[in-house]
């Protein structure tokens, strides 16, 4: 395939338009305010080019679970062995292709392997086992009991990582990074929280901001996330909670997928109006917007475009959930207002969970 084939240009994809995309590229690139946010907006740039994950290994190498997940892999004296052949386990070697795999443990060994290394049930692995030998556990659920159950058989607990007390290492700052906002957050009164899931983030703003009085406006599309929000949220009197997607179009759209990843889409029995920011919030000074909305980001900004003229509030923008994501949304933003800048940050151990601040 040719690299231009694999590129999903946002204009008519011929050669014509290359220059207009390379010059956006750039512009994009020149805002981008840290070493940190340039080399997270390149790499993950060439992901959405290439569709080569290795890219990925960059970007979580900005992450302190990345820095300390590859510090221990860099130091292991024996090779390393991951317990679970699943998709995290699969993303690591992808990850980590340069290292020396030990091998993947698994209570599932109808495949015998992937990308040329073993896949061993754990009593085969414990024959093979010598203290000092790393174990990652990659599993995302019943991680606990993984450790419990290697240890009895003889693991030495100190022998034993978990790859989601790395992947929560960095996500703590998530949508406030202290480099990125913190410095000119405190003193903001109305925060807006796009795709507010079970409410924490904007519990997590007025904890950061010392703000208990500031007004915060929640928009949660899926009925049953609502709900536990309208719980979490209850004893807030300043936070309006609303049942309500945002886009740029009023409409009925349904409502696909479950909690953190539910999502809008065309069909879906469960319904939910859309409806812009700029009419539901008509002349409110609103001071920051953090969007986290499953691939409807675009729409999103494009029904506050009014808002963002106007106010310049600062946005915490999610740019993973579409490959054109890292270059369209902060070109949209950069059209409603040139005078913003950029910085990047990424928050997990997959392709997931990379934020845009715009500042």
């Amino acid at each position: 395939m040719e690299m231009d084939e694999r590129i999903c240009f946002p204009y008519a994809d011929d050669l014509d338009d290359q220059p207009d995309f390379i010059n956006d590229i750039v512009r994009i690139y020149d805002k981008m305010q840290d070493d940190v946010s340039r080399e997270i907006f390149v790499s993950r740039l060439m992901l959405s080019l290439t569709r080569d994950y290795k890219y990925m290994k960059n970007v979580i190498l900005q992450t302190e679970g990345g820095k300390k997940l590859n510090s221990l892999l860099c130091h292991a004296e024996k090779p390393p062995y991951i317990y679970g052949a699943g998709i995290r386990g699969k993303r690591l070697v992808k990850l980590f292709s340069d290292f020396n795999w030990g091998g993947f443990i698994d209570i599932s060994t109808e495949q015998e392997s992937y990308q040329n290394i073993k896949i061993i049930d754990p009593e085969m692995f414990m024959n093979l086992y010598t203290k000092g030998t790393v174990i990652i556990v990659s599993n995302m659920k019943g991680s606990e009991k993984i450790v419990d159950n290697l240890v009895s058989m003889g693991v030495v607990a100190d022998d034993i990582y978990v790859l989601n007390d790395f992947d929560q290492e960095g996500a703590r700052n998530i949508y406030f990074e202290q480099e990125c906002v913190e410095p000119v957050i405190n003193g903001e009164k109305i925060f807006i929280d796009v795709g507010c899931y079970d409410g924490k983030d904007s519990i997590n703003y007025m904890e950061r901001t010392r703000n208990e009085n500031a007004r915060i406006y929640a928009f949660e599309p899926d009925i049953r996330n609502y709900k536990v929000c309208k719980d979490n949220l209850a004893q807030y009197p300043n936070i309006t909670l609303f049942n309500v997607g945002l886009s740029d179009v009023e409409q009925e759209l349904g409502v696909m997928g479950e909690g953190e990843m539910s999502y809008l889409c065309e069909d879906s029995s469960l319904k939910v109006k859309t409806q812009l920011l700029d009419n539901i919030l008509q002349n409110q000074p609103v001071t920051f917007i953090k969007m986290d909305v499953e691939g409807a980001e675009y729409q999103g900004i494009l029904g506050a475009r009014n808002m963002i003229a106007k106010y310049k509030p600062k946005l915490a923008i999610c740019v993973y959930h579409k490959p054109e994501d890292i270059w369209e949304l902060p070109q949209l933003i950069h059209e409603i207002r040139s005078d913003y800048v950029f910085y990047l940050r990424h928050y997990s151990f997959g392709d997931v969970e990379t934020v845009l601040y715009a500042v």
